[in-house]
């Protein structure tokens, strides 16, 4: 290539190449995605070629760090912006004969004249002519463009790049430090975490299945609120009543009354807590087993439960309140209740009768005894009407 030849041939004009393969790296790459290793340096030449004509099409820019080897050391590194007007190569021999101006030794009058005289043929190759030459090659190559008129390209003049040798020797003392250093740091952040690890406190959802609730509590004070209700949720009467002794809380003496079927206690405590729908709910259905249906049917009208309200239903009908049972059930049309109600009248015409008949002095004495037998097998089928509905009998 044109530019190697330029270069190997800077202070000795016609010699041969030399042995050693001249290479090139790019680095810092921006707006191009090229290979970054050392590589031949005809192949980094063209691969970067490529990339500034691509550029070039689709109107973008880009730059990158242009590094350049002979017999494995540096022979310039500059950075170059994308694309570039003409030919790589181009840019390259001006830089190598800038390079080559500053490194060589100035020549005398009779050196000029004497390199001045062989004919043209043998001359070497004229780096300012190749320059001057590119921009209309490229407008050759590319004629499907439209190029606007650029001004007259000047050489371009870079500083010069000297950089310090460094032994391999050296460097490999180098490499061996920060390996070191990598180890010993891996090493340290390791025991940090295995320390770490080991002193750090078991976490909450391990506590709660190894049964350790008031270690959770203790650990995770913002979280008892969760144990309280994981404990409520299990029904463990006994964890909970041991939690609340710890960590007192009137919510939770509300739900361990009711766990406990202490209903007056429940009853008591309402006025006392924040009721959440569950816990409203809970106090409902207190108030239909202590029979107070009226108040549980109030607290419904919010919940809005069919469950609960066909439980009250069946609560008018033990108590022969039919009236009110009808009425819910108006909004229910269920047939089970419906059914109950009937069956529920009978059961209290039944009683009524056989009240009667037990009253009745008229009435022989074994058959008196009979109707008040009969009057009891009734009020208690009467009592127990439908208790497979309610969800908490």
């Amino acid at each position: 290539m044109i530019v190697q030849e330029a270069w190997k041939g800077g202070t000795d004009v016609g010699r041969k190449k030399d042995k050693e393969t001249d290479t090139i790296k790019i680095t810092n790459q921006e707006g191009i995605a090229l290979a970054t290793d050392p590589q031949p340096f005809d192949d980094g030449l063209a691969q970067l070629q490529a990339a500034s004509d691509h550029l070039f099409d689709l109107a973008q820019h880009g730059s990158c760090q242009i590094t350049a080897y002979h017999r494995d050391q540096v022979a310039f590194s500059v950075k170059i912006k994308l694309p570039i007007e003409g030919k790589i190569e181009d840019l390259i021999t001006d830089l190598i004969s800038q390079r080559q101006e500053v490194t060589s030794p100035p020549a005398t009058d009779v050196s000029v004249a004497n390199e001045t005289e062989p004919d043209s043929a043998s001359e070497p190759v004229s780096t300012d002519s190749l320059a001057a030459d590119t921009t209309p090659k490229r407008t050759r190559n590319r004629s499907h463009r439209t190029v606007a008129k650029k001004p007259k390209r000047t050489a371009i003049k870079l500083p010069s790049i000297s950089l310090p040798k460094v032994s391999r020797s050296f460097l490999k003392h180098l490499i061996t430090i920060a390996v070191l250093l990598i180890i010993a740091g891996g090493f340290l952040f390791g025991t940090k975490l295995v320390v770490d690890a080991y002193n750090a406190p078991p976490s909450y959802t391990s506590l709660i299945k190894k049964g350790d609730y008031l270690q959770a509590g203790k650990l995770y004070p913002n979280r008892r609120d969760d144990v309280r209700k994981t404990l409520t949720d299990q029904s463990n009467v006994k964890q909970l009543a041991k939690f609340q002794r710890i960590y007192p809380k009137a919510e939770t003496l509300f739900d361990l009354a009711y766990l406990q079927h202490d209903y007056s206690k429940v009853i008591a405590m309402s006025n006392r807590v924040t009721l959440s729908q569950e816990r409203q709910a809970k106090l409902a259905i207190v108030y239909v087993h202590t029979k107070q249906f009226d108040a549980a049917e109030l607290i419904n009208e919010q919940l809005k439960s069919k469950t609960l309200s066909e439980v009250i239903a069946l609560g008018y009908v033990r108590q022969k309140d039919f009236d009110k049972a009808q009425k819910i059930n108006d909004k229910l049309k269920d047939s089970t209740i419906s059914q109950a109600i009937e069956v529920g009248k009978k059961y209290a015409a039944g009683i009524d009768a056989f009240n009667k008949i037990a009253s009745d002095p008229k009435q022989p004495a074994d058959k008196r005894q009979q109707a008040k037998q009969t009057v009891k097998t009734f009020e208690h089928a009467l009592s127990t009407l439908g208790e497979s509905n309610n969800p908490n009998s």
